[in-house]
């Protein structure tokens, strides 16, 4: 198995609760009554989006580095968090369109 990484994004709401979202896989977001609840909600949640992609023979969504993120702090966000999803080596680093010779 081999392990990919989405950074996660956690703010606390005015109700007192937290969530945590995953921009790269389209914004999936997960509640939590702690930040990390709320993130490993959305780790659970980002392994079975990540999973249910690939086995509908999609490629592993898009991941951002940690400099592409925003650099602003939202008025909401305490923190962010990296989450790992594990994927089959195959599915992360699909074949290159090309042969090599032998």
């Amino acid at each position: 198995m081999y392990r990919v990484w989405y950074w996660a994004m956690i703010d606390r709401e005015n109700d007192g609760r937290f969530i945590a979202s995953i921009p790269d896989l389209g914004d999936l977001a997960a509640y939590g009554a702690t930040d990390k609840d709320a993130v490993a909600h959305v780790t659970d949640l980002a392994s079975e989006h990540v999973r249910a992609a690939v086995d509908d023979g999609q490629q592993v969504p898009h991941r951002r580095h940690f400099s592409e993120m925003p650099s602003h702090v939202r008025s909401k966000e305490i923190g962010r968090a990296i989450i790992p999803v594990e994927v089959e080596r195959r599915a992360a680093w699909p074949t290159p369109p090309y042969h090599m010779s032998a």
